[in-house]
């Protein structure tokens, strides 16, 4: 596995970037979940669902973690979307106890992709901003989490598919080492 890291401290712009174009990834992924055979937008799914865990917990180590404590009230603003990320968690794994093409198969894929995009607005409104405000050990977290999944996005995901709160711990542990220090 390549283990390259960045060592450049990123600038807010170029992790509102990278946050950004990984929201973007992700709405594309749902498109292609939607579209197509039932075969490929099975596929599409799973690999949806690998590419939702990788982000998450890497959002989950190094963005909201930063932003814990942000906003001034008793609940941060990284709480706020923790919590946001953990309902998500419970709609996907409902999602993945139906039966694939069923009524509540669609239901369930409706609210998940609502929920996502919801929380991917909310990111953008609420923790993108301040960036600014953030040290640079924590703004080289959070690039060296975003960047192990982009590079790993069209190269083959380094998790199996599997139940969403398993790929999350997957995720987790593959990240811690993949963002390494050399």
């Amino acid at each position: 596995m390549n283990r390259r890291t960045i060592d450049t401290v990123p600038t807010a712009a170029h992790l509102a970037g990278a946050v950004t174009a990984q929201h973007g990834m992700i709405r594309t992924a749902f498109h292609a979940a939607q579209n197509g055979s039932d075969e490929t937008k099975q596929e599409a799914t799973r690999r949806l669902l690998v590419l939702l865990a990788l982000h998450e917990a890497a959002e989950q180590l190094t963005m909201h973690t930063a932003f814990a404590h942000a906003g001034g009230g008793e609940i941060g603003i990284g709480d706020d979307r923790m919590a946001e990320e953990q309902q998500t968690v419970q709609l996907i794994e409902r999602l993945q106890g139906f039966e694939y093409g069923t009524y509540e198969y669609d239901m369930q894929f409706a609210l998940m992709e609502e929920a996502v995009i919801h929380h991917a607005a909310a990111e953008e409104l609420s923790e993108v901003p301040l960036f600014e405000d953030l040290t640079e050990p924590q703004r080289l977290s959070i690039g060296r989490a975003f960047d192990a999944v982009a590079r790993v996005a069209d190269d083959g995901y380094p998790i199996d598919y599997d139940r969403f709160s398993t790929m999350m711990q997957a995720a987790t542990a593959w990240l811690a080492h993949a963002t390494d220090e050399p």
